[in-house]
């Protein structure tokens, strides 16, 4: 079913009960209700016409009227229940409100609210159950700091485990934001390596307030024609095609060089970040295009270690 078909199809269903509920609702105010034009909303009133229960008899068929400008229905009470959440769709809600709740501790009470309109709109079933969603824990003191950093711009001292060198590095950074990707992260720009980079929350031993010069300005996503970046073309081996929910892809094609391989289009902004990534995960990396893409990694792999390890890779 095509996205118009689907999208005029949860109209109509919504539709019905509406009108059944106010009849003699005006044409104009019902398709503002429904955010259409008045005259998709008579062609939806014409195709009630031939919508009805099996057998197709006169008897069988929707009744609507709208000639002096109000709507009226008849012979509808079998689709007269508005539509309900369906289990999939009340469970996905649920599970982003359990992640909004995570993120914003102080909005629970208004959160917890929409959870119980949510399994109640769901139907008795679902209002009994519970979703079990599991968040990583996240320090409500470290969160508070980072926050309150982020907020005011000002630097903060970090003690950070770096798992792939065993080793703890000192930086002083300051932090854009929190991010939960599977795990939390702490995005901010690094005094110490003159960059933006991410760091994993776990990963994080101390973290106190600290002096630091003026931060840039936080990325804005935007990009002038100047700076448009590299299109690269990436074939990842099936073991790694979890790296497409990490980045963000411009396209994405799957099987391409075999079951389960993930081709992703990247919009490249630092040889710097794409040098990384290949140190990273090269081995999983079964074509690349351009193939001068690479050099840059070579070269690194000549000379030693090439960049920071502090979190996870992004274009």
């Amino acid at each position: 079913m095509s996205t118009a078909a689907s999208s005029r199809l949860a109209r109509l269903l919504g539709l019905v009960p509406y009108l059944l509920e106010n009849p003699g609702a005006e044409l104009e105010r019902t398709a503002a209700v429904f955010g259409v034009t008045v005259d998709v909303l008579v062609d939806d009133l014409q195709l009630l016409f031939v919508t009805g229960r099996p057998g197709r008899m006169p008897d069988d068929l929707i009744e609507a009227s709208w000639e002096d400008g109000r709507i009226h229905l008849g012979n509808a009470d079998e689709v007269s229940v508005p539509v309900r959440l369906t289990g999939d769709e009340s469970t996905s809600l649920l599970v982003a409100l359990d992640h909004l709740a995570t993120l914003d501790p102080e909005q629970e009470p208004v959160i917890a609210s929409v959870r119980d309109k949510i399994r109640a709109a769901a139907g008795l079933e679902h209002a009994r159950a519970a979703v079990d969603v599991e968040v990583p824990p996240l320090d409500p003191e470290l969160a508070a700091l980072v926050r309150r950093s982020a907020e005011a711009g000002t630097g903060l001292a970090l003690d950070y485990y770096v798992p792939s060198r065993d080793e703890r590095t000192a930086r002083t950074v300051t932090p854009r934001a929190l991010r939960l990707t599977g795990r939390w992260y702490m995005d901010a720009w690094c005094h110490t390596s003159g960059g933006e980079r991410s760091f994993a929350v776990d990963n994080i031993r101390e973290l106190t307030p600290a002096d630091a010069p003026a931060a840039p300005p936080a990325p804005t996503g935007g990009r002038t024609a100047e700076d448009a970046g590299t299109a690269v073309e990436l074939t990842l081996a099936p073991e790694a095609a979890w790296l497409a929910d990490e980045l963000d892809p411009t396209a994405i094609e799957h099987d391409t060089l075999g079951p389960g391989t993930v081709t992703l289009t990247l919009r490249v902004y630092s040889d710097t970040w794409l040098t990384r990534f290949l140190l990273r995960h090269g081995r999983h990396v079964r074509a690349i295009s351009p193939r001068t893409a690479v050099l840059p990694a070579l070269r690194a792999l000549d000379t030693g270690p090439a960049a920071d390890d502090s979190a996870p890779d992004r274009a």
